[in-house]
């Protein structure tokens, strides 16, 4: 860098290039290695993390399982719903809608509770150990709860108990290992208004000490319990559940695929079981008539002493008459069963009921079909109001067949009541006809002709509803399941979490990129100076030279015949000055910097060495007369212990008297600053400061002087109408980038004249480091550094 010829007004301020403000490859990279051992250390402790996370962490099992749910055959069920074809073929309602229905169905809290029950999960068992508690399930406890009485609503609680022997245990009445009393097993256990029974099972007590807990809701499964649909548009369902314990998750899905069956069983089975119950209603009032015909007729033969049957011609009539009389009971039957169901779709208590069916109505002109359609989309309709709100668009569907159904099948009890009627009166005059031929035959086979075809009019009707009571039964008893089971469930052999692999691959990476990412935040956020690098980045004022951090317990560095590498520094720096100060007889040179505490008054000192072992004549004045330290530099002793700077500007005394002869160099002098003043300011803008300055320059070949920061106080900018050079210095990873930016403001504004940087403190590895341009171990009395080793 060409240090000559170098005006203050030609100083301009740089924009900030891009690359200023990004963090340099490099040196992150080279950060990141010299900090290897923190990487390690963090990738050591995410290993030993994962170790414990899976020693201690319970592992959980996946069980799996398909079913097939069945779609509705003939005409009846969902299938039949013409406005839901209709809305399907619009885009208005998914195909997939009623298995959904069935999915919310298997997933409703209903469902298991009953598998909760079925399988006694209402209340669970753990071993107690140091760290984890471990799940028993399947009679693997040594301690069963046998029954329980509720005084509370709460109808939950966790007992903790201790194995003493078979007969006695130790109950922890708190999570924090109080012990209660000893009880028995099979006493009760009362607690406040709870009672409990605690059995000891069979099971050997290899824990011996259990907490049960009583009350678990189906909410627990119901949150891990996974049903989706195979496909797009396919039937199948795929039913999972992850649980602790393996055996318990296959359990509860193969349990839940039973429960669901039956539950559907028993809703199909709903008009089988009102069907019966009409029949056997009707059965016994037949049995009752039945049977008091039977005794009628016994007791007439003998009152009158009638040995045998009567005539053949009776005979042909009865049997004709009875004939009718069958046909006359069952149409009675039908209109009373007609009655039946108008009655019940007519009543506003119940709008939607079941209604009996498969009885009589065969011919009834479709009668029977409508019954069992409205039947079967009434039990579908209940089934889906399990899973759906009532605004759902397929349940308002559903109502509005419902409506229909009712509609038409009231009109058709209408129209085939019409007919029974005329059926009805059409026997009734046959019967008549043939009441007029039995008038003609004598009295007691007339009467005995009429009891018997009452006798023979209560058998049929007898033998006619036993035969659908056994219809309906067996109808009933062959009720195909909703699900059919193609996969039984099955709980895979290897826990699904925590994942080894997993964990040991996502707690390395962690150990490495956290310590990786503080590094890389710590250099993106650490806005102090490191290196020339950074000082070009924001200002365009030259440095001067770089300066080592001196890690000795001396301030004075340099002497003669030295050449450690700090020395050479300085020697560097003395070369560089005398390019910047070429021209000019004596030099008077500014020392300042932008905060406290970054090296000027120890530049200042050995700057000043270095210039006497040059041959030159320098004195070193110390004019911060707010923190001085040049005495304690040159002399071992504080600025207020001689006569200095302060005393001379105050008092009337010559220059030669508070000018001392250094003990370092013979041609080195320096002024200490004196006692520290009320008013520093003040004092440096007296007139007798430049009578000082003048007659130095007149003796010595290089003035230096070591001020406050400019930063801080405007001591400095007092002084700048009276020195030629100013060396800013700048501390390494302690003055901020800011300030060398305001750097460049101060010299636009020429508060500051022909002015140089000095970087102070560099350390080995950050940035450049000290020994920049010569390579390291290049100088004598050092040890040849690791480029990866921070010192």
């Amino acid at each position: 860098m060409d240090y000559n010829n170098y005006p203050a007004e030609n100083v301009k301020s740089s924009p900030l290039s891009v690359d200023s403000e990004m963090v340099d490859v490099k040196d992150l990279v080279l950060s990141i290695l010299r900090n290897w051992y923190w990487i390690v250390l963090c990738v050591l402790l995410g290993f030993i993390g994962a170790r414990f996370y899976l020693r201690y962490t319970v592992p959980v099992y996946r069980a799996s399982g398909k079913i097939l749910i069945k779609d509705e055959d003939g005409n009846g069920g969902t299938a039949a719903l013409n406005e839901e074809v209709v809305l399907q073929e619009i885009g208005l309602l998914k195909p997939g809608n009623n298995i959904n229905n069935e999915i919310q169905i298997l997933r409703s809290r209903t469902l298991m509770k009953q598998v909760m029950n079925h399988l006694g999960l209402n209340v669970e068992y753990r071993s107690v150990g140091r760290i984890k508690n471990t799940q028993l399930y399947g009679g693997a406890s040594p301690v069963v709860l046998d029954s329980v009485r509720w005084g509370t609503e709460k109808r939950r609680a966790r007992l903790e108990v201790e194995i003493k022997d078979d007969l006695t245990y130790t109950l922890y009445q708190d999570l924090d290992g109080h012990k209660s009393s000893i009880h028995y097993f099979g006493a009760p256990l009362v607690l406040k208004s709870d009672t409990f029974w605690l059995n000891r099972s069979t099971t050997p007590a290899t824990d011996s000490r259990i907490s049960i807990q009583v009350g678990v809701g189906p909410g627990k499964y119901l949150q891990n319990l996974q049903i989706k649909i195979v496909g797009d548009y396919s039937s199948v369902l795929n039913i999972q559940m992850e649980d602790p314990v393996p055996d318990k998750a296959s359990d509860i899905i193969n349990s839940l695929i039973e429960e669901y069956n039956q539950a559907a069983i028993d809703d199909k089975n709903q008009v089988a079981e009102k069907t019966l119950t009409f029949i056997d209603e009707r059965l016994r009032l037949l049995t009752q008539e039945l049977s008091s015909v039977e005794g009628g007729l016994e007791q007439y033969k003998e009152r009158n002493e009638i040995p045998t049957e009567a005539a053949t011609s009776v005979n042909f009539i009865l049997s004709e008459i009875s004939e009718y009389d069958n046909e006359l009971t069952r149409q009675e039957i039908k209109l009373e069963l007609l009655n039946t169901i108008e009655e019940q779709l007519a009543s506003d208590i119940e709008l939607f009921a079941l209604i009996p069916a498969n009885i009589a109505l065969e011919d009834a002109s479709g009668l029977d079909l409508q019954i069992s359609n409205f039947n079967t989309l009434l039990l579908n309709r209940e089934r889906l109001k399990r899973s759906a709100s009532e605004d759902n668009p397929q349940l308002i569907s559903v109502n509005r067949e419902l409506g229909e159904l009712r509609t038409n099948i009231l009109r058709s009890v209408l129209t085939f009541r019409q007919n029974l009627q005329l059926s009805l009166r059409e026997i009734q005059r046959k019967l008549n006809e043939l009441q007029q031929r039995i008038g003609q035959i004598p009295r007691q086979e007339r009467e005995l002709l009429e009891i018997k075809r009452q006798q023979n009019i209560k058998e049929a009707l007898y033998l006619f509803l036993l035969q659908k009571k056994e219809e309906t039964a067996l109808s009933a008893a062959i009720t195909a399941p909703i699900a059919r089971v193609i996969d039984p469930a099955i709980t895979g052999p290897v826990p699904i979490s925590p994942r080894p692999v997993q964990i040991y691959a996502i707690l390395l990476i962690l150990g490495a990129i956290i310590p990786v990412g503080i590094i890389f935040l710590r250099e993106v956020l650490d806005d102090k100076v490191y290196s020339e690098i950074d000082i070009q980045n924001q200002t365009s004022t030259p440095v001067l030279g770089t300066i080592a951090q001196n890690d000795s317990d001396y301030q004075v560095v340099i002497k003669a015949n030295s050449r450690t590498a700090i020395a050479e520094m300085f020697r560097l720096l003395r070369t560089n000055l005398n390019y910047l100060a070429s021209g000019v007889e004596t030099q008077t040179i500014l020392i300042t910097s932008g905060t406290g505490g970054d090296g000027k008054t120890f530049i200042a000192t050995n700057l000043g060495v270095s210039l006497a072992l040059a041959e030159k004549r320098v004195v070193i004045l110390g004019m911060d007369l707010r923190k001085p330290k040049l005495a304690r530099y040159l002399a071992d002793r504080t600025d207020s212990e001689d006569i200095g700077l302060t005393n001379y500007l105050v008092n009337d005394l010559d220059a030669d008297q508070i000018t001392y002869q250094s003990e370092l160099h013979e041609r080195l002098s320096y002024v200490p600053s004196g006692p520290i003043p009320p008013n520093p300011a003040e004092l440096l803008n007296r007139a007798k400061l430049s009578e000082l300055l003048t007659h130095l320059k007149r003796h010595f070949d290089y003035i230096i002087i070591d001020t406050a920061p400019i930063g801080l106080v405007a001591d400095a900018f007092l002084l700048v109408p009276h020195t030629d050079l100013t060396v800013y210095v700048v501390r390494y990873g302690k003055t901020p980038k800011e300030m060398i930016k305001r750097l460049d403001q101060l010299i636009q504004d020429n508060k500051l004249k022909k002015t140089a940087v000095v970087l102070n403190g560099v350390k080995k590895g950050k940035g450049y480091g000290y020994g920049y341009g010569y390579g390291y171990g290049y100088y004598e009395n050092e040890q040849k550094s690791k480029w990866w080793r921070r010192k």
